[in-house]
């Protein structure tokens, strides 16, 4: 079975991506097409919560769906919030409406242009969206179902990822405190399509890494470098952190050779050859500088992967090593990834962080899981 939905994530991640390769072109957006995708949409996502239902039986008839429909709301709420502040907020870009320059953002990376890197590395988000453009999806529905649907998954990933070491009380109690930061992430950015699937990589990416899943891990990586690159930094972590894992050193090999080899086969494709520091991120030395003089980041920065610290702290001896070598792990990576390649004040890049010490925050209050023996 494991294998089974690996095998299908790969096969749908490659059908999302052929038309791009292919330059097929999306219909005129039809009307009808479109508020029939939205309501599938939502049948789509009363489907994927039952799914939930059905996975965490175990729970009990009333957590099960008290789950499910935590899981729907904390999704909704938080796309909602983004859509107001984000999408129908002022413009980002004087010249052009924040929601025009989405749009005109989706059909530079489904051409896979060179001329719009990072984004045009980052196409696997879009082709999704794109898809739905194929079948004759306005652009703005497309996108929001994308986003409905992948947050619905992100928060059963991180409801998965606390239940490793929390309570249930504690594990619902996670996910509300992911959802409690999520909307300052949204400052200082236009709305781009990479997020909710890096997000959702990262996630599937330390949940792996607990339940020692390589072959699982090595998906969420590869395909998730699609939907953004910095989730690579987690074959770093497994070279690092993981060294109890049977076989560690060949796999580690494995894990850091073909995600650098994935990165770089990226790249060389978009730029239709070599690739100078510029290209990296569409970002240049003299970038740093100005990055740092660009103080609003730091208030951010505690305000996102700063927020739930101070838990960490209180409750360090009694956290598990594995949730703090991630936190300590990821601060300084997604930091200078951010200064390098980035924007300090983007704190949406830090979201990752807020993952990971949101479950650090919820064994704090509610103690690890029923039966855990005392550290």
């Amino acid at each position: 079975m494991k294998w089974f939905k690996l095998s299908a994530v790969w096969i749908l991640a490659a059908s999302a991506v052929c038309p791009l390769f292919l330059h097929w072109t999306a219909p005129a957006p039809s009307s009808f097409r479109t508020h029939a995708a939205i309501d599938l949409a939502y049948v789509a996502a009363a489907l994927i919560c039952y799914c939930f239902y059905r996975a965490e039986w175990r729970l009990g008839a009333r957590r099960a769906v008290s789950l499910a429909l935590l899981i729907f709301l904390l999704s909704t709420f938080v796309n909602k919030i983004h859509h107001v502040n984000v999408d129908l907020a002022s413009s980002y870009v004087p010249s052009i409406p924040n929601e025009a320059f989405q749009e005109q953002l989706q059909n530079a990376v489904t051409r896979l242009s060179p001329y719009d890197v990072p984004h045009s590395y980052r196409f696997l988000p879009n082709a999704l969206v794109f898809c739905l453009q194929l079948g004759g999806v306005r652009f703005d529905a497309a996108r929001d179902i994308y986003r409905l649907l992948v947050g619905l998954v992100l928060f059963y990933a991180i409801y998965r990822l606390a239940s490793l070491y929390t309570s249930f009380v504690g594990s619902l109690l996670g996910m509300l405190l992911v959802a409690a930061v999520y909307p300052i992430s949204f400052e200082n950015y236009i709305g781009q399509l990479t997020d909710p699937l890096s997000h959702l990589s990262f996630v599937l990416g330390f949940l792996f890494l607990e339940t020692t899943d390589f072959a699982a891990l090595l998906t969420a990586l590869l395909i998730g470098s699609l939907a953004k690159e910095t989730v690579l930094a987690l074959a770093g972590f497994y070279a690092f952190f993981a060294r109890r894992d049977k076989n560690h050193f060949a796999k580690a090999v494995i894990l850091c050779a073909v995600s650098l080899a994935v990165y770089v086969l990226v790249r060389l494709i978009i730029l239709h050859g070599a690739m100078h520091y510029g290209q990296v991120s569409g970002t240049t030395p003299a970038h740093i500088a100005e990055n740092l003089r660009d103080r609003k980041w730091i208030e951010l920065f505690f305000m996102t992967a700063g927020a739930y610290l101070p838990f960490l702290a209180l409750g360090w001896r009694d956290t598990p090593p594995y949730l703090r070598n991630l936190v300590m792990f990821l601060v300084p990576v997604l930091l200078l990834s951010s200064l390098l390649f980035g924007w300090l004040a983007e704190s949406r890049n830090y979201m990752p962080v807020v993952f990971v010490t949101a479950v650090i925050t919820a064994r704090f209050f509610c103690g690890p899981p029923p039966g855990t023996p005392p550290q």
